[in-house]
């Protein structure tokens, strides 16, 4: 089960509905806000968990002349919440370039009409031979309703393009779109994309449609979404995104077919999406958020949750039918918890996109522009706190943003939270970190410091090793299995052709056995092993480890990352491979983008700036590339293997990842140039091993000196075992893939510990990342003078 969005959308059709601010508190989003509430809206926005004065929650359907045009109220107020409404002024530059955007958006559509005499299709591209091309053609129409209604468009009330649009909504309800039509292709596109498109153009439409127009669409939308608990034909319960969108497409039929009934099922049905869950889909209390079951994805479908809710909390509040459910706290608190973590400068990281990071119109900062819009507009809804935090956190991300910025391509009703917040001067834009966030819900941790974030994604038999699905990130194969993401100043280092270009078996992090793989090979796959996962110690300092088990590879290795300071420190031991190929640890593969010659340095000699250069040294050493930082491998960190390192142009086009029916990428070539540093530790390794240290913005001298003192001593580096000590914070962390001991430390099962001695304080962190054990004992040797005190928090499975 899957959405999907059209490639003829190249600025995301699907959440293009979604870049609306709801001008009901335009005025109250910060000092700068412009524009004041619109007459559409019936009441000032309530918070969730309040009721309006004098109006009950859940009322039903009321035939007076005033509830009638409450239902009229809220398909302004929607409309608005879709354009801008009063709070779009054509005459400043900023929104003058967001109407260009719609407007051309629009004009291109309209180029497309068929105007043949007997049209079969509204355009020319989208023939009635598919549902992706009705969902489509539902999209376009969508858009271009939504110029219409945009003060300012070039198209704004025109005559003609309302006529044509009306003549379009007729033409697809006759020849495709009906109740008569079954359901072929994929099921999304019946019960979701087109028919929320579809309401959304009569609701921005209005009176324009209709009655009897408007009443056999809303038959349509009723034979498809019938009831908002379930999809593919009522055979399948929704959850998360797939819930909330069917609820939305609920409330406005109610809005339209002006039943309240209809308003009270669709809010009442979202409740199902609120607590939090311990299993499956849905937020989960460490923040993580999972989607069909295994997949990690704070970063799509949540967002898309997220966007729906927040402008139903904003529609419906204040209304008859306000959201008043108590558990609507857990969605505030997930901006927080869920999807703060994972922002960096603008962009949301592609270690929680899941096969999305494959689809070439909906890049990482496209995602993080949706995020960023949708905690904006809730902060007419959150507490006094989070209203200042969120503030300060979205001005951060979008003064920091430098590559795609969220200005570039808004809408005039994204621009109007955009500025909500830029133009307040009362409003200061804060950073994020320094931290150390692990969600072992989802098998995700994130490292920061100044300047740079560092992640991990990890699987195991709780999450799957990747997701490969309708003709999406077919080059996936290791996105589960360690792969490692740098953030640092280069804001558009993944967003710029990185997963066509990028050669997918060399992903940092990763030890893989270079056996070729099919496409979408090991998609929805779990490892058979338990222990993935790691410790947090007073929120500054982390241990990461996996069991690897790859997929269709006889490779094992156990590998940890120890996240201090100013370096992560990976350790891999147990590196054993029977495949007849070539095993690598990959420690860097740096996209320099079209022209990059950024000086790649090893052991203090510059290496060839010229594409096709590669070169052999041995295991120990530093190296320093340009711009990113510096990675040092101790003696003898690498016993058999050879460091080697490439400089290449790569060529690739987004269709070879992609090629879903309506997400499919052009075959347009996209040319990067890559550094690339591995660990070759030979064919069929046995009981290889290998350390090194990640100094992320280091430069080339700084890298030396922590070669000549790395301030790290290596405990053990074993399939049983993998620990460190950092001299410089007094920390001990390690991880305990069976029982075993340290000197300092042992442990009766599984585990994953750190603990640090400061100012006559001994702190200590414990985790079970296999998830199974019922009781866990730690012991800390020659530590007597320590008062025995503890802090139990039992985390998520």
């Amino acid at each position: 089960m899957d959405d999907s969005t059209p490639l003829a959308a190249p600025l995301r059709r699907r959440r293009f509905l979604g870049a609306g601010a709801a001008v009901t508190g335009a005025a109250l989003l910060g000092a700068g806000a412009t524009g004041t509430a619109t007459a559409a809206t019936p009441t000032a926005a309530v918070a969730p968990g309040a009721t309006g004065a004098g109006t009950p929650a859940g009322a039903g359907a009321d035939t007076t002349a005033d509830a009638a045009d409450a239902f009229d109220q809220l398909r302004g107020v929607w409309s608005d919440i879709l354009t801008g409404g009063s709070a779009v002024d054509p005459t400043d530059p900023d929104y003058a370039a967001a109407i260009a955007t719609i407007d051309a958006i629009a004009a291109a559509d309209i180029a497309l009409y068929d105007n043949s005499a007997t049209p079969a299709s509204v355009y020319t591209d989208l023939p009635f031979t598919q549902v992706e091309n009705a969902s489509g053609t539902y999209y376009r129409i969508r858009d271009t309703a939504i110029a219409w209604a945009t003060p300012g468009s070039a198209h704004y009330q025109d005559a003609a393009v309302a006529t044509r649009l009306v003549a379009a909504l007729q033409l697809i309800g006759s020849a495709y779109y009906k109740p008569s039509s079954a359901e072929v292709g994929n099921w999304y596109h019946w019960e979701i994309g087109a028919p929320q498109a579809l309401v959304n153009a009569c609701a921005v439409l209005g009176s324009q449609v209709p009655a009897t127009d408007l009443a056999s669409y809303l038959a349509t939308v009723a034979h498809f979404v019938p009831d908002p608990t379930h999809q593919q034909s009522g055979t399948v319960l929704t959850t998360g995104a797939n819930r909330s969108d069917m609820c939305q497409i609920t409330i406005l039929r109610g809005i339209l077919a002006k039943d309240g009934d209809l308003i009270a099922l669709g809010r009442d049905k979202l409740s199902d999406i609120y607590p939090y869950v311990t299993t499956s889909d849905g937020y989960y209390r460490d923040g993580g958020y999972i989607q069909h079951g295994t997949i990690p994805y704070n970063g799509h479908y949540s967002y898309v949750l997220l966007d729906d809710l927040s402008q139903l909390s904003l529609l419906l509040n204040g209304s008859s039918w306000p959201i008043d459910d108590p558990q609507f706290a857990v969605i505030l608190d997930s901006v927080d918890l869920t999807y703060a973590p994972f922002m960096y400068d603008g962009l949301v990281m592609d270690v929680v996109r899941g096969r999305f990071l494959s689809r070439q119109g909906e890049t990482d900062h496209d995602a993080g522009h949706s995020i960023t819009e949708s905690i904006l507009r809730l902060i007419l809804v959150g507490s006094r706190d989070q209203q200042k935090r969120w503030k300060a956190l979205c001005k951060g991300w979008i003064e920091r943003e430098t590559f795609a910025g969220i200005r570039a391509s808004a809408t005039p009703a994204r621009m109007a939270l955009v500025k909500s917040v830029l133009d307040d001067t009362k409003v200061h834009a804060v950073g994020q970190g320094p931290n150390h966030v692990q969600q072992p819900s989802i098998e995700r941790a994130v490292h920061r410091r100044p300047g740079w974030a560092w992640t991990v994604g990890l699987s195991s038999s709780r999450i799957a090793r990747l997701e490969a699905i309708n003709g999406e990130n077919q080059r996936g194969w290791h996105t589960g299995d360690g792969a490692t993401y740098l953030y640092n100043d280069d804001n558009g280092h993944y967003t710029d052709a990185y997963w066509p270009t990028v050669d997918c078996t060399r992903l940092p992090g990763v030890t893989a056995d270079t056996l070729p793989l099919a496409p979408s090979a090991g998609n929805g796959t779990l490892p058979p092993t338990t222990w993935s996962g790691g410790a947090v110690l007073d929120g500054a300092w982390g241990a990461v480890g996996l069991d690897l088990v790859p997929y269709g590879s006889p490779l094992r290795a156990r590998k940890s990352w120890f996240c201090l300071d100013d370096c992560v420190v990976a350790l891999g031991a147990g590196i054993t491979g029977s495949s007849g190929h070539t095993v690598e640890t990959t420690l860097e593969n740096r996209n320099l983008h079209a022209s990059g010659r950024n000086r790649l340095t090893v052991n203090g000699r510059s290496t060839p700036t010229t594409a096709g250069w590669s070169g052999s040294f041995p295991a120990a050493g530093w190296a320093h590339l340009e711009g990113v930082g510096g990675y040092v491998l101790p003696a003898d960190s690498a016993p058999g293997a050879t460091l080697r390192a490439l400089r290449e142009q790569r060529t690739g086009t987004w269709a070879a990842i992609d090629n879903g029916p309506s997400t499919g990428g052009t075959t347009t070539p996209y040319t990067n140039s890559y550094a690339t540093l591995w660990l070759d530790h030979g064919i069929d390794p046995s009981g290889g091993s290998y350390v090194y240290l990640l100094l992320p913005g280091a430069s080339a001298s700084e890298t030396a000196r922590r070669a000549g003192h790395p301030d790290v001593a290596v405990l053990a580096n074993t399939p049983a075992l993998q620990a460190i000590r950092s001299g410089r914070n007094n920390l001990t962390a390690a991880n305990f893939f069976t029982a075993g001991a340290l000197p300092s430390v042992g442990v009766s099962g599984p585990a994953s510990v750190l603990f640090r001695e400061h100012g006559g304080r001994l702190t200590l962190a414990v985790s079970d990342p296999t998830c199974t054990q019922t009781s866990l004992t730690v012991t800390l040797s020659d530590r007597p003078r320590y008062r025995r005190g503890f802090s139990d928090d039992r985390g998520s499975p």
